[in-house]
C-alpha cells in the first residue's frame, strides 16, 4: 500500500477554515444539519448521541492523525458534497480508527497496515464482507459480497491524505495520477499509483512510457499495462537486487522471468503473453525514442509473447444481433434497445452513447450525422446516420425534451436519472440468461458493448476496407487502437495484421518526439527520426510525406539499424494484409518500400562490417 512507501515529513499542515479546524464540529449548528431532511437530522443525533451530537476529534490521541481525519471529512463536505446522513455513517468508521490508532500509537493513517485493521476489526466481532445484492458472474446470477466499509474506509482516508501530498507537484512528477486530473472528461478515470516501484529509475522510465500511451489508449488499459510492469520489477527485485534501472536487464534476465511466470505464476497463458507483450512495448518504445533509461537494443524476441491459441473473435454474427433485438430488446426498457442499435449502427463505445449530448444530433447538405465527442481521445467524431437511425434519435430527443426538459443527455431512465454502464449490462445479461439466449458458438450468449465496436471493425476490414480509413471512421487515433478490435477471417492474415497495426502505431506516434541526433558524416544534413535528409536548404522545404527511404537524398544511420529491421518486418506484415485483401495501391507502395528497406539495411551492415575490420 502507498503509506509504507510514502517519503516525508513527520508534520504537515492542512488548509483548513472555521469551524473545520477545531477538534469538536458543532454539527447541529451547521447549516448541513439545518438544511437537511427531519430523518437526516434524527440520524445524525442516534449517531452521535454518546459524542453529544458532536464530532470529537479529540477522541483520537494522535495530533496528526486526528489533523488528516479532519482534512478527509472536510475534503468530503466541501468537494464532495455529502449529507448529514452519510457524515453520521462516517462517524461510526472513525470511532474504530480511533480506536485503533489509539491502541497501536500509529503515527498517521498512512502508517496504518491494512491487513493489521482489517484483522483488529474481525477481531472485534465484525464481518470482513458482508453482502450485497446480486450480479452476473459468468453465465449465471449470483449473490454478491463486499468488503466491510470499516476496512474500506481506511483505504479511502489513505488515498485522500496521499492525493493531497501529491498535489503540490506537477502531475508527471507525482507517483499518484488521480484519473480525474488526467482527464476530466474520462469516462473510467482509473488512478495509477506508481509508489509501489521501488527504483527510482525504473519508476520513471515507466511514468515516461505511460505519459506518452494515455494519448492512445484509456485510463483502465493503463492501469493493466502499469500492473503487468508492477508485476515485472517486483520479480526483479527477488531475482536481483543489483538490477536498478531497465537498462542493466539482459536477455538472461528476460528468459528467468519468463520462466518464472510459466511455471511459478498463477496466470492463464493469455494472462503470460498479454504481461510479456505489454512489456515488450514498452521496450520498443524505449529504443525508438531512445530514452536512456532502457537498453538500446531489442532483448525481447517475436515468440517470446506469441499467443500461440486462436484469437478469441470478439465480434457478434448476424445470428447473435437478430436474436439480441428479437429476444433481449423486448423485455428490456425501450430506451435499451435504441442505445443498443446506436451500438451496432456507429460502433461507437458505450460510454459515448450514454452520455451523448442532446445537440449531438446535426445536419449538413440533406446528410444527418453524429457529432459524437469521445471522452477517451477528448475530439469530436463525425458518425454519418442512415434515415431509420436518424428517426430513432430524433424521436428519443422528442419524447424527452417534454418529459426530461433539464435532462442533459439524449438517453435516460424513466425517472430522468443518467443510464448507468453497470446498470445497463447487468439488465441486458440478466436477461440473456433468463431467456436462455445462445451465441453461434451453441452456448450462452456473451455480452459486452465493446462488441459492437469489434463487430463494426471486423466489418470494415473484411469488406475491404483500408486499415487507416477504417480506423478513421471508428474515431481511432493510431492504428494499434484498431488492432485490438478488427478480426480477420483468415488466422494467418489476422496474426500478420495484428502486428503490423502495432508496430507501425509504436513508429509514427515516435516521429517528432526524439532527442537531438549526432550527425556523423553527413555536413549541413538535417537530422530525421531515421536517419538525415541531404537536401540543399535553397531548395527549399521537401514536400513529400513519408517518402524519405526511397529518396535519393535520403542518408542511413547504423544507429537506426534496428528501426530499419523493425519498419521492414512492418512493411512485410502489411504486404501480406495487402495481398489477401487485393489492396492493389497498397501491394505496389509495400513492395517498393521493401525494396528501399532491404537496400537500406544492406548498405548499413555493410558499413558495420568495414568499421569493425
Amino acid at each position: 500500500m502507498i503509506q509504507t512507501l510514502l517519503q516525508r515529513d513527520k508534520e504537515y499542515s492542512f488548509p483548513f477554515e472555521p469551524p473545520f479546524n477545531s477538534d469538536i464540529w458543532y454539527v447541529c449548528d451547521w447549516e448541513l444539519y439545518k438544511n437537511a431532511t427531519k430523518h437526516q437530522q434524527y440520524m445524525w443525533k442516534a449517531r452521535t448521541n454518546v459524542m453529544n451530537n458532536a464530532m470529537d476529534f479529540t477522541l483520537c490521541n494522535v495530533a496528526l492523525v486526528r489533523e488528516e481525519s479532519k482534512y478527509f471529512l472536510y475534503h468530503l463536505i466541501t468537494k464532495k458534497s455529502i449529507t448529514v446522513l452519510t457524515f453520521a455513517e462516517y462517524v461510526d468508521r472513525f470511532k474504530w480508527l480511533f480506536k485503533y490508532v489509539n491502541t497501536y500509537n500509529c503515527e498517521s493513517v498512512l502508517s496504518i497496515n491494512v491487513d493489521s485493521f482489517k484483522a483488529f476489526i474481525v477481531a472485534s466481532n465484525h464481518k470482513a464482507v458482508i453482502g450485497n445484492g446480486s450480479a452476473i458472474s459468468g453465465k449465471e446470477i449470483v449473490p454478491v459480497k463486499k468488503k466491510n466499509r470499516l476496512i474500506t474506509f481506511l483505504a479511502a482516508i489513505q488515498s485522500c491524505i496521499f492525493e493531497y501530498l501529491e498535489s503540490s507537484k506537477p502531475m508527471f512528477e507525482r507517483d499518484y495520477w488521480a484519473g480525474k486530473e488526467l482527464n476530466p472528461d474520462a469516462s473510467d478515470n482509473a488512478n495509477f499509483d506508481f509508489s509501489v516501484i521501488t527504483h527510482p529509475d525504473m519508476r520513471k522510465a515507466t511514468k515516461e512510457y505511460l505519459w506518452f500511451k494515455l494519448d492512445s489508449i484509456v485510463q483502465k488499459t493503463g492501469v493493466r499495462i502499469l500492473r503487468d510492469i508492477i508485476e515485472f520489477t517486483n520479480w526483479l527485485e527477488e531475482f536481483d537486487e543489483n538490477i536498478l534501472s531497465f537498462k542493466d536487464i539482459t536477455r538472461d534476465t528476460l528468459e528467468a522471468y519468463f520462466m518464472y511466470l510459466r511455471t511459478e505464476s498463477d496466470f492463464s497463458q493469455h494472462k503470460i503473453n498479454a504481461n510479456i507483450l505489454n512489456l515488450c512495448a514498452m521496450f520498443e518504445w524505449g529504443i525508438v525514442s531512445e530514452n536512456d533509461l532502457f537498453p538500446q537494443n531489442m532483448i525481447f524476441l517475436p515468440e517470446d509473447y506469441y499467443f500461440k491459441t486462436k484469437r478469441k473473435t470478439e465480434f457478434y454474427s448476424n445470428e447473435e444481433i437478430a436474436s439480441l433485438f428479437k429476444i433481449a430488446v423486448p423485455k428490456l426498457p425501450k430506451v435499451y434497445g435504441r442505445i443498443l442499435l446506436i451500438l451496432h449502427h456507429g460502433g461507437m463505445r458505450i460510454s459515448e452513447v450514454l452520455r451523448m449530448k442532446k445537440d449531438a444530433l446535426k445536419e449538413k447538405n440533406g446528410k444527418h450525422y453524429l457529432s459524437n465527442y469521445m471522452y477517451k481521445t477528448r475530439r469530436y467524431n463525425n458518425i454519418p446516420l442512415d434515415e431509420y437511425v436518424y428517426n430513432i434519435i430524433k424521436k428519443e430527443l422528442e419524447y424527452g425534451e417534454k418529459k426530461y426538459p433539464n435532462a442533459q443527455y439524449v438517453f435516460v431512465n424513466p425517472d430522468g436519472s443518467p443510464i448507468t454502464y453497470s446498470t445497463f449490462v447487468k439488465n441486458i445479461k440478466t436477461v440473456i440468461i433468463e431467456e436462455n439466449i445462445l451465441g453461434s458458438n451453441g452456448k450462452l450468449l456473451e455480452f459486452g458493448t465493446h462488441k459492437f465496436r469489434a463487430t463494426k471493425a471486423t466489418n470494415l476490414i473484411n469488406m475491404g476496407e483500408d486499415p487507416r480509413v477504417a480506423a478513421d471512421m471508428l474515431g481511432h487515433k493510431s492504428l494499434e487502437s484498431l488492432s485490438y478490435y478488427a478480426v480477420a477471417k483468415n488466422q494467418a492474415l489476422n496474426e500478420q495484421m495484428q502486428e503490423y497495426l502495432r508496430k507501425e502505431s509504436i513508429l509514427i506516434n515516435a516521429i517528432g518526439k526524439m532527442d537531438s541526433l549526432v550527425i556523423e558524416d553527413y555536413k549541413n544534413a538535417i537530422p530525421l527520426c531515421n536517419g538525415w535528409c541531404c537536401k540543399p536548404t535553397e531548395l527549399g522545404v521537401c514536400d513529400k510525406v513519408d517518402a524519405c527511404i526511397s529518396c535519393s537524398l535520403f542518408k542511413p544511420s547504423s544507429q537506426y539499424l534496428l528501426n530499419y529491421k523493425m519498419q521492414l518486418a512492418d512493411v512485410e506484415s502489411a504486404l501480406i494484409v495487402a495481398k489477401e485483401n487485393g489492396y492493389t495501391r497498397m501491394v505496389e507502395k509495400c513492395e517498393q518500400q521493401k525494396k528501399s528497406l532491404e537496400e537500406i539495411i544492406k548498405k548499413v551492415e555493410e558499413k558495420l562490417d568495414e568499421q569493425k575490420t
